[in-house]
């Protein structure tokens, strides 16, 4: 009978059992684990489908357009001018020759008009050099209907500036330094949208991290509550002791409600930077160090001199005010130009006898304008300019001189926060294991709940700021990788397909 009843007992058990995992089965299949995502992953996602990408993408191509329309205006122009109709009716002043009085009188005409010309630009000495064929019908009504027909089939010359500021030659040396400048501004903005990222995904991490912490001590805390109660009842502890066990309680459900609300945010944030484009179910991967990567100051700099836009504004700025200097001293002294062409022309009073027997058409001209007393402005205007230039001289050499302090400063912090890095991290997890030794000992009556607390502070206080410091570190590498336009990783200069970027 008693065997009986053991074997029914057994059976009772090993349903629970079975009904149990069956259960746990379940729930588990019901749940998805999350997959863990890592901060190049989320670089990648930024650099395609945030919006500071796309602006920097439109930025880069003004600069490109603004780039093509100089390179077309080194090439020949050809322009078509007409004035297919032209009707007046009009009463006017004329002078009547018999009577040596001026008088009105009333006229009417059609006129026509045609003109084509080629213009080509040498910039080199700044002449304007042109070629055209022009054509005019002229009809007047009245007490006599003439006709008359004036044609140039041909005519070329050329407007030459012999002192004169030469814009088109100073255009050649700042327009593609401006356009190099924005192909390294954009490479420039995809990094600041690194650091952007690498903010934005530490703190998740961050707030990920403090949540996970914070679902610890809940369960710590619910569980040392518990434990609290059946010391007390047995009366090793005090009733005090038990109600700040039960404060605990409280304090880290709250502390937990409130991680989850940071980590929601912050979540909020990533994905509205990313415009939505964060895989759903997703938690954070911390990023490594680089191992044994240090970078030498001197090959920063060098690499910031050959890479950065900042450094190609500086030489725009110089070659600038070099322009503006010439600018000064031509556009202040005496003037001297020279215009000259030759062409074929005739008139009638008919199409086809307009097109016979053209007449030469020579026309040379030379201006010249020489200030005689102008009570030394032009004097003052050339010193001001000259002065200018040697005052942005001096700015521009402090510039470069703040640029490469800036530059050394970032890879000394980027070169010492390994360290850093490294000794948080073994800070973390020596608070971790400090921290469930003094749970052993708290449990064990050894401490108080005080020591417990303290420790616990000092664990959580450890693993933030070994996270903190992570985040320092790979923000110092992308602040000397913005700086420099130098993949340190992969050893090499950062490009892109700039081609694409305008297809797109």
């Amino acid at each position: 009978m008693l065997h009986i009843k053991l074997r029914n007992i057994v059976f009772v058990i090993c349903c629970v059992v079975c009904t149990h995992n069956n259960t746990a089965q379940q729930t588990n299949a019901s749940i998805q684990p999350r997959q863990s995502i890592t901060l190049n992953d989320v670089l990648n996602l930024a650099s395609k489908n945030s919006l500071d990408a796309f602006k920097a993408k439109r930025k880069y191509g003004v600069s490109y357009w603004e780039f093509r329309s100089f390179k077309s205006s080194l090439l020949p122009k050809v322009d078509l001018s007409l004035r297919p109709l032209t009707y007046n009716r009009s009463v006017i002043q004329r002078y009547d020759s018999e009577q040596n009085i001026d008088v009105y009188r009333s006229q009417q005409n059609l006129n026509s008009y045609a003109n084509l010309t080629a213009t080509q630009n040498i910039r080199a000495t700044g002449t304007n050099l042109f070629i055209n064929s022009e054509f005019n019908r002229l009809e007047n009504f009245g007490e006599l209907d003439i006709e008359n027909y004036n044609a140039t089939p041909f005519r070329i010359g050329l407007m030459q500036p012999l002192m004169a500021f030469n814009e088109f030659k100073w255009e050649q040396k700042t327009e593609p330094l401006k356009y190099e400048k924005a192909k390294q501004e954009f490479i420039y903005e995809l990094q600041t949208i690194n650091l952007k990222t690498v903010n934005l995904f530490f703190n998740w991490a961050l707030a990920s991290k403090k949540l996970e912490i914070a679902n610890e001590n809940k369960t710590s805390a619910e569980k040392l509550f518990r434990i609290g109660k059946r010391r007390y009842d047995l009366g090793s502890i005090e009733k005090d002791d038990v109600l700040n066990l039960e404060l605990d309680v409280y304090n880290a459900n709250t502390n937990a409600t409130q991680s989850r609300q940071t980590l929601e945010k912050a979540e909020a944030e990533l994905k509205l930077f990313l415009r939505d484009d964060l895989p759903s179910n997703t938690i954070p991967e911390l990023p490594e160090l680089i191992s044994n990567l240090q970078i030498d100051v001197s090959e920063a700099i060098n690499l910031a001199n050959s890479n950065n836009p900042d450094i190609i504004n500086l030489k725009l700025r110089k070659v600038e005010a070099l322009r503006d200097l010439d600018k000064a001293i031509k556009d202040n002294r005496f003037d001297l130009s020279l215009t000259a062409s030759y062409g074929l022309n005739q008139q009638s009073n008919t199409f086809s006898n307009a097109y016979r027997g053209f007449l030469d058409q020579q026309m040379v001209a030379i201006q010249l304008n020489v200030p005689i007393l102008d009570w030394g402005e032009r004097k003052g205007n050339i010193k001001t300019a000259k002065m200018n230039k040697e005052v942005l001289d001096i700015e521009l050499q402090q510039d470069e001189d703040a640029y490469k302090q800036q530059v050394t400063l970032k890879v000394i912090d980027f070169n010492l926060q390994k360290e850093l890095v490294e000794g948080a991290l073994r800070t973390s997890e020596i608070a971790r294991e400090s921290y469930k030794i003094t749970e052993k000992r708290f449990l064990s009556g050894r401490i108080d709940l005080l020591n417990l607390s303290s420790s616990r502070q000092a664990w959580q206080l450890a693993t933030e700021q070994y996270i903190l410091s992570l985040q320092n570190y790979w923000t110092f590498y992308y602040e000397v990788q913005q700086l420099t336009l130098y993949n340190f990783i992969n050893g090499n200069t950062i490009k892109q397909d700039f081609n694409a970027i305008i297809k797109n």
